[in-house]
């Protein structure tokens, strides 16, 4: 099978596809404890650790259970503006980019440290000036590779170009937030940015004949390794703290450019029937027992409560929140008004 239809199978699968510390309020196990709401999560190693670590936390808070969905952020802002009298989901989280753009829909209720009291341990820069969400967590985004089948760590993002790499490079889609954020960070870097990404095309371009595959999310990327299908990639941090913990030989190398960081927020949905148990589940996220877990072994999810501590393995990427802060970003202000343009023409160009 040839790469480039390797690359088409993967795209059209791609489109088929204590209780009142954590809650603040005691009562609130005993009057809702039968209910159950329903959430989103993202593809992969955040399901790994939502699953394991929040809803647990989130049980043991209020006594209620969670139907948690994994979906990438641009899906279930499309399910949400279809449904908004009656939303198919209480609660969600999406990355900046995505909950930016879908401001103009009034999707989302307001929040309040009232109602989510561990608020009140993030710095402002993580409360969402709208008032309509906080920032719960962030990634980091390197260069993964698999140490057994490649000797000599990748330094630059140029490095995904050398000939040795033929067949062997994996990409996620440009509907997630990961490849949005590469490709960003790839024309600032040639001269464009978020609103000129004509150097990031022309890179994507010069990479196909290495690309071995190109999946439908960051968390079909990572099955792309234990599947021995790639050997290097685009990815986040807790992806790779996922597959490390799997016993897959991958470790993830800063280019030398520096990391890029991505935030992702939390937003209790308009018209819920569940607006304190959604916005119990925020709180429990918020919380900084399952903050300081969510940082730790395997997963190194960037924490945003200053009441959370960071891992030893997180410290790998950054030695504090000011490290974060200091690395590059995306104005998703600038980008969302084209980014559907730019998802059609990634599309285009990796089906040949």
């Amino acid at each position: 099978m040839t790469a480039s239809h390797s690359r088409r199978l993967l795209l059209k699968s791609a489109a088929a596809l204590g209780v009142a510390q954590l809650t603040g309020h005691a009562g609130l196990a005993l009057a809702q404890g039968k209910q159950t709401i329903s959430g989103t999560t993202f593809p992969g190693a955040w399901e790994s650790a939502h699953r394991s670590i929040l809803l647990p936390a989130f049980t043991k808070a209020t006594g209620a259970s969670t139907n948690l969905v994994a979906s990438l952020a641009v899906d279930t802002v499309s399910k949400m503006v279809a449904s908004k009298a009656n939303p198919p989901f209480d609660v969600v989280i999406l990355d900046e980019g995505p909950y930016l753009a879908a401001l103009q829909y009034d999707i989302f209720e307001k929040v309040s440290v009232d109602k989510i009291p561990n608020m009140k341990d993030l710095p402002s820069k993580f409360i969402d000036p709208h008032g309509l969400g906080v920032f719960v967590s962030g990634q980091v985004i390197g260069l993964a590779y698999n140490t057994e089948k490649i000797k000599t760590p990748p330094r630059s993002w140029n490095d995904l170009l050398k000939p040795e790499y033929k067949g062997r490079v994996g990409l996620a889609g440009l509907g997630s937030t990961l490849m949005m954020a590469w490709m960003v960070e790839i024309a600032r870097l040639n001269g464009g940015g978020e609103e000129n990404m004509e150097p990031a095309f022309d890179f994507v371009k010069k990479l196909l004949p290495n690309v071995s595959a190109v999946s439908a999310s960051p968390g079909a990327l990572a099955t792309l390794f234990q599947q021995d299908q790639i050997d290097i990639s685009v990815h986040y941090n807790n992806n790779v703290g996922d597959l490390q913990g799997k016993g897959v030989p991958v470790t993830l190398a800063r280019p030398d450019t520096g990391y890029i960081h991505i935030k992702s927020t939390m937003h209790i949905a308009k018209n819920t029937k569940n607006p304190a148990l959604a916005a119990a589940y925020i709180n429990a996220a918020l919380s900084p027992e399952v903050q300081t877990k969510m940082a730790d072994d395997p997963y190194f999810i960037v924490p945003t409560s200053t009441k959370a501590v960071f891992s030893k393995g997180l410290l790998a990427y950054a030695r504090d929140m000011k490290a974060v802060e200091a690395m590059s970003s995306v104005d998703w202000v600038k980008l969302n008004p084209r980014r559907a343009e730019y998802i059609d023409r990634f599309n285009r160009i990796v089906k040949g």
